[in-house]
């Protein structure tokens, strides 16, 4: 994924945040990777359907979303 200038989305990276920006890639990914589809597929170990339909449907691959989760700010306090 490119970088954004997205201001939610560098906040983010900073320190946890909720603000998201309609159309932004970068914050679609991140949105989708805190998703319950995200943490079912984790659990499940291995992408559900309902992963990667909401993938598709976001134009996301899976690698933009695991460096999405990865760079997300609120994975790295712990408050998830």
């Amino acid at each position: 994924m490119q970088p954004t200038s997205c201001p939610d989305c560098t906040t983010a990276k900073a320190r946890p945040w909720h603000g998201f920006t309609s159309g932004c890639r970068g914050c679609d990914a991140r949105a989708l990777s805190r998703s319950p589809h995200v943490f079912e597929s984790r659990r499940r170990n291995k992408q559900t359907p309902e992963y990667r339909a909401a993938l598709a449907l976001a134009g996301l691959t899976h690698a933009d979303v695991l460096e999405a989760g990865r760079t997300d700010a609120i994975r790295k306090d712990g408050t998830t």
